[in-house]
């Protein structure tokens, strides 16, 4: 028994220092894709320093200036979020495998949607702006798009999550597919809506406070303009009223959701839940029209300009399926490029957030202050889009892709974090009392007990966030910070369509690939 347990001890030992001597020499190789010099690092420390001294003065009359573009980064996120799950809702039925009313079609669609959702807002809003000029039509057009992307998904998991023999008992007792769509399928796109809305709500606004960058609208042209003057002062202050905007609606989704899950009402009579129903459905629809309504009001865009961007977006379509293919030396270092810092930012940010996981779950730490000190520092972290990071990164180490390598690093630390430390929570207390009774300490538990028993979920998350970064990665070149997202504003400043649709199609392909590779490896391994 005892040599068995030494083997044990002496193989897993082993096969540990080999992982570690891979993961070392992955790093190191990617590190060098992207630059990575620590000499740079070190050397940019003060500088950064210096910004952050000036960042922690905030210039708080500054917001007086300000507020209206603050108001409509928060309407642009809340508007293309209702238009997005309002058009994803009908059709998600075609592209839900165990409702379609054609398989062929279903096929198609999910690959066009799946494409198309591979292409991040800010390229879209980067084309919009070139079609429809700049202003917040641009950015609710471009939020628009990739929120009906990200609920149509969403939605079709949710459908195709309904237990099929609900299904097959509606139908065998006479139901068509119009009562199978009302009675079985209809409550669930219904019931999903509210959490759904609040979960691409929460995207929006990130996403809407760097729309700017390229006209779009919202608080980003304010930001990248003061970036520009040096004036970190204003900055600073933009930044707190945006942590404070993000945070005011994460607590408010958190806690809708919350109630709604546990919502119920007990009707007392067929009649009185015949009502309920009819006052919901007109609830829905004023909804709807209030949407309209905002929406039309908000654009700020007559219909004589919209007819021109209209035709100049056909003559630009019609110049971007035309792709030059002798750019594609530059596409593809460029997308060597963006992969490079995805992957070198999914594994620093992986290490360290199994490393900071161990102090913010709640269960694995006796003090609620260092719990509720490292939950805020995990926050801070996610709260702000990479690019913005990388730019206040630029003062430090440059523009270039060492800066967009660190700011996705800082980025996937604090989302993956939060999402691993949120399945360690869920743990049963069973698993960690059962080896804390052996006398383990808190740090024992975590690597022999936690660690082993959710690494598969871990992986999962880690595969995920790396399909993300990939999209983070390719717009992080519109500011300068590396990646085909250089190649990518160039040539759209330039108005070279040709050369445009050559990077987006290798920028969707890429994506794409990605994730079916991911997708394969979870399906098989996890």
């Amino acid at each position: 028994m005892m040599d068995y347990l030494k083997r044990y001890i002496y193989n897993r030992r082993k096969k540990s220092l080999i992982y570690g001597l891979i993961l070392i020499m992955t790093i190191i190789f990617f590190g060098f894709l992207v630059q990575f010099d620590l000499i740079r690092i070190v050397k940019g420390i003060p500088s950064m320093m210096n910004l952050f001294e000036r960042m922690l003065k905030p210039n708080f009359g500054y917001i007086g200036e300000v507020g209206e573009k603050l108001l409509e980064t928060v309407e642009i996120a809340g508007i293309s979020s209702i238009v997005g799950i309002i058009a994803a809702m009908p059709l998600s039925i075609l592209i839900s495998k165990n409702i379609a009313p054609s398989k062929i079609l279903w096929r198609v669609l999910n690959l066009v949607f799946g494409i198309f959702r591979t292409i991040p807002a800010l390229v879209w809003a980067a084309i919009l702006v070139s079609i429809f000029s700049i202003g917040k039509f641009s950015g609710i057009l471009a939020l628009s798009i990739t929120s009906f992307l990200v609920s149509l998904k969403m939605f079709k998991d949710y459908i195709e999550g309904i237990n099929q023999n609900v299904l097959d008992s509606t139908r065998s007792v006479g139901g068509s597919n119009f009562q199978v769509l009302k009675y079985c399928v209809f409550p669930t796109i219904v019931e999903q809506s509210v959490a759904i809305f609040f979960t691409v709500l929460e995207i929006n606004i990130r996403g809407a406070t760097v729309l700017g960058f390229v006209g779009a609208g919202g608080i980003g042209q304010i930001m990248w303009r003061d970036l520009n003057h040096l004036r970190y002062d204003n900055l600073s202050t933009l930044i707190l009223f945006l942590l404070l905007i993000i945070f005011t609606i994460d607590f408010i989704s958190l806690n809708i959701r919350k109630r709604f899950r546990s919502f119920s009402i007990d009707f007392k009579s067929m009649d009185s839940f015949k009502n309920y129903k009819k006052a919901k459905n007109i609830f829905f629809l004023l909804v709807i029209l209030l949407v309209g309504v905002v929406s039309y009001r908000a654009i700020g865009i007559n219909m004589e300009r919209m007819i021109v961007g209209l035709k100049q977006g056909f003559n630009i379509v019609s110049r971007m399926v035309r792709v030059d293919l002798s750019y594609m030396d530059k596409l593809l270092k460029g997308l060597l490029e963006s992969i490079s810092i995805a992957i070198f930012a999914t594994i620093i940010g992986s290490i360290s957030s199994l490393i900071l996981t161990y102090f913010s779950a709640y269960n694995l730490r006796s003090n609620k202050y260092t719990v509720g000190f490292f939950k805020f520092i995990i926050n801070l972290l996610r709260t702000f889009p990479s690019i913005v990071i990388a730019i206040i990164l630029f003062r430090g180490v440059g523009p270039g892709p060492l800066s967009g390598a660190i700011a996705l690093s800082f980025y996937t630390t604090g989302v993956l974090t939060k999402v691993y430390s949120e399945v360690v929570e869920g743990l049963p207390d069973n698993l960690l009392n059962s080896i804390r009774v052996t006398g383990a300490n808190n740090l024992a538990i975590y690597k022999e007990g936690v660690i082993p028993a959710t690494m598969p979920n871990f992986i999962s998350l880690a595969l995920y966030r790396l399909e993300s970064n990939i999209r983070n990665s390719t717009i992080l070149g519109i500011i300068g910070a590396g990646g085909v997202g250089t190649s990518l504003t160039m040539n759209i400043n330039w108005r070279n369509w040709e050369r445009v649709g050559l990077l987006i199609l290798g920028i969707a392909i890429t994506v794409f690939a990605i994730d079916l590779i991911s997708n394969k490896i979870r399906d098989k391994y996890i």
